[in-house]
């Protein structure tokens, strides 16, 4: 079961803003979204589906948003990069800093995480404890 369904996300999530993930895409980067949620809250939305909040489901939205930007990133290499760091004139040349960028494989990892402790922080569903 998708922990949020296409209508959920235009409806409830993006509340009249325009999606970033297209129809076609969707399903795919929802579910990807889901297994980076599952394995930070130790899969218990998996096995109580009672937990699905409306927090869970807009930290699902945004993720996927995140996951399908990262990924039109990587495909063409000169959108999303960072800032300008150098730049030749006669050669044309140009060195981009991505060190802080989210769409490097390192940066999205820690943005998936800032968003999955903003949206299910304050929650039992990090807790790692027994």
């Amino acid at each position: 079961m998708a922990y949020v369904t296409r209508d959920y996300y235009i409806s409830g999530y993006l509340q009249g803003r325009s999606p970033a993930v297209p129809d076609t895409d969707f399903p795919f980067w929802e579910k990807q979204a889901e297994r980076i949620i599952d394995s930070c809250t130790f899969d218990r939305i998996k096995a109580n589906i009672s937990l699905l909040t409306e927090d869970v489901k807009d930290c699902t939205c945004e993720l996927t948003e995140l996951l399908y930007r990262a990924d039109k990133a990587s495909q063409s290499t000169s959108d999303f990069g960072g800032p300008l760091t150098s730049y030749s004139n006669d050669g044309e040349s140009g060195t981009i800093d991505l060190s802080r960028s989210i769409y490097t494989e390192e940066g999205k990892q820690k943005k998936c995480r800032e968003i999955i402790c903003r949206y299910l922080g304050n929650t039992p569903l990090l807790y790692r404890g027994v």
